[in-house]
């Protein structure tokens, strides 16, 4: 029997009460005395903060478990969308670098975690600029994505390994207002989801309200260092709370439909990527006419597929997958059948540059194709002898319907981003790369 997969992810934020870090404390407690990996998404002030107040109680409490990124300083304004909704992506990246190497450090320096095993976007902070940063520092995940279909089966995008969350803890046992209905709850997941990730707020565990809200809603509210303090909860309160998770961890530990398990045994079990040789390119063309998505069989994006035909029209024998970029810009496309020749697509391959950001838009010969149509004709002079290409106008993008947070995300106006935020690229970018899924 297939079982179903879950995680416990801890969104660790905030670094605006020392109370807040008793919790970190608590909760890693209650996984490692139940045998439980958790997964603690830091942000860096507040690693930097736990040194500050001198909680090395709580340090030595989070060393069992897996440590990931939680940004910077999650809602302090910039905050990762504010630092990269540039036209210009050098500027967009390096302005993430310039806080997210600094959030690195401090979780280095304070923690030392083997390996910062994943990054984990605040609040719906998802920034396409960010992802690829992550990418490049040998991040292997990036959870809390919109990135997910239905079953949240594994799914790649911009050079990592997505994995969406799917129920937060306090929703289950911290709602007043609805009673939750563990039973139907974990009859659904059990069928319906290949992977799950249970999580919470450390600080939910022992305030009433989110430090944010007060103190960084759509603006920086106070100085730093000169923060509201969000209500305590009773340690009664806190008590249950702990309670009950403690018999949660318990209880999917002895039902057979599910494994509790962590990120470090996903990595152990991940295939390695599979070589592409020329033989391939004809089923690989056959599978992308049916269905112009990525390959489940050899896993690969239509970024792969691309570089890959590039290198074999350069004279290339074979292709190891790298890392995979989308656009910048919305791809042209063509609007009436056009031929092109054997010749003049080689000629253009060997202009193209597939280390970076793919071209929207292809000079071949007198004509311009969109990187579609370049594709495709790659493919037919690639697998045949024909000298000449007739291309149809086509759409120049796969289809990401199965990926609904993806297809209506958007920010402006959103979560606590300032009304400065105006979105003008990051929304439509995250969706341009979608030649990276796989």
């Amino acid at each position: 029997m297939k079982q179903t997969e879950i995680m416990f992810f801890f969104d660790t934020e905030d670094f605006t009460s020392n109370r807040s870090a008793d919790a970190i404390k608590g909760l890693a407690d209650i996984c490692t005395q139940e045998g439980v990996t958790g997964h603690f998404a830091v942000v860096g002030l507040l690693a930097k903060q736990l040194r500050n107040w001198g909680r090395d109680d709580v340090i030595e409490s989070l060393k069992p478990h897996i440590i990931g990124t939680h940004t910077y300083g999650h809602s302090l304004h910039p905050d990762i969308c504010e630092q990269s909704d540039f036209e210009d992506f050098s500027l967009a990246y390096n302005t993430v670098a310039e806080y997210e190497d600094r959030a690195i450090e401090y979780i280095n320096e304070v923690l030392n975690p083997k390996r910062i095993m994943f990054a984990c976007p605040p609040g719906n902070s998802k920034s396409y600029a960010a992802m690829y940063y992550y990418a490049d520092r040998g991040i292997p995940f990036y959870c809390d994505t919109i990135i997910a279909n239905s079953r949240n089966s594994p799914l790649f995008y911009c050079n990592q390994e997505h994995i969406a969350y799917t129920c937060s803890l306090e929703s289950m046992f911290l709602n007043d207002d609805n009673e939750f209905d563990e039973v139907a709850f974990f009859d659904d997941i059990s069928r319906d989801k290949d992977r799950v990730i249970l999580y919470t707020h450390p600080n939910m565990s022992v305030k009433t309200e989110f430090w944010d809200k007060l103190n960084y809603n759509k603006g920086n509210l106070r100085e730093f260092g000169n923060w509201i303090e969000a209500p305590n909860r009773t340690q009664a309160q806190t008590d249950a709370f702990w309670a009950k998770i403690r018999r949660l961890i318990r209880f999917i530990k002895n039902d057979s439909r599910f494994k509790i398990t962590c990120l470090n045994e996903v990595l152990a079990g991940r295939a390695e990527r599979v070589k592409v040789t020329h033989p391939m390119l004809r089923k690989i063309k056959e599978s992308l006419k049916e269905d112009f998505a990525s390959l489940k069989d050899p896993s690969l994006s239509i970024s792969d597929v691309f570089c890959a035909c590039v290198n074999f029209l350069r004279g290339g024998t074979e292709y190891v997958p790298d890392k995979a970029y989308g656009f910048l810009l919305k791809p042209f496309e063509i609007e009436t059948p056009c031929r092109v020749t054997r010749v003049e697509i080689i000629k253009a391959a060997e202009k193209i540059d597939i280390s970076g950001f793919l071209p929207e838009k292809i000079p071949v010969g007198e004509k311009a194709l969109g990187p579609a149509d370049f594709l495709f004709a790659a493919l037919e002079i690639l697998t045949g002898n024909e000298n000449e290409i007739t291309l149809l106008p086509r759409a120049q993008l796969n289809d990401i319907s199965h990926l609904p947070e993806l297809c209506s995300f958007k920010l402006k106006g959103t979560w606590v981003h300032t009304p400065e935020l105006e979105d003008n690229y990051l929304s439509k970018r995250v969706r341009l790369q979608c030649w990276t899924l796989r």
